[in-house]
């Protein structure tokens, strides 16, 4: 798929990881088509939005990145989940990645690594 077609929504609760993938991501010819503060307004988003990325956070309030993302992946099982975190507990990396998520970027991230990664997973995206 080409960059320029691919719908990313960004949830996570800290609005200034929100701009800063915003800005990396639209300065690539990405489109952001939305943004929520925590799991349940994105989760609301995304079944709205049918977006064919999810940067999704783990630790948020309310609902958590790995409460909804078990939904996510039955509601929309063509989208495809990027978890976003600060998180380096082996044992929550681990469960994300049996959900069945296609990659993960761990807080601090530089633009270099959200590029290499939204690449190579958009790449692989059939429409």
């Amino acid at each position: 798929m080409e960059k320029k077609n691919a719908k990313i929504l960004l949830i996570d609760d800290n609005d200034v990881t929100r701009e800063v993938l915003r800005v990396i991501l639209r300065s690539e010819g990405y489109n952001v088509v939305g943004e929520a503060t925590d799991g349940g307004s994105g989760l609301e988003l995304a079944l709205k939005l049918k977006p064919d990325l999810i940067m999704l956070d783990i630790v948020m309030p309310k609902i958590s990145g790995t409460e909804i993302l078990p939904r996510i992946r039955d509601l929309l099982p063509d989208t495809r989940v990027l978890m976003v975190t600060a998180n380096k507990d082996q044992e929550t990396i681990t469960e994300v990645v049996k959900t069945g998520i296609h990659g993960y970027i761990l807080k601090p991230f530089n633009a270099q690594k959200i590029i290499d990664t939204v690449a190579g997973v958009v790449g692989k995206i059939n429409r």
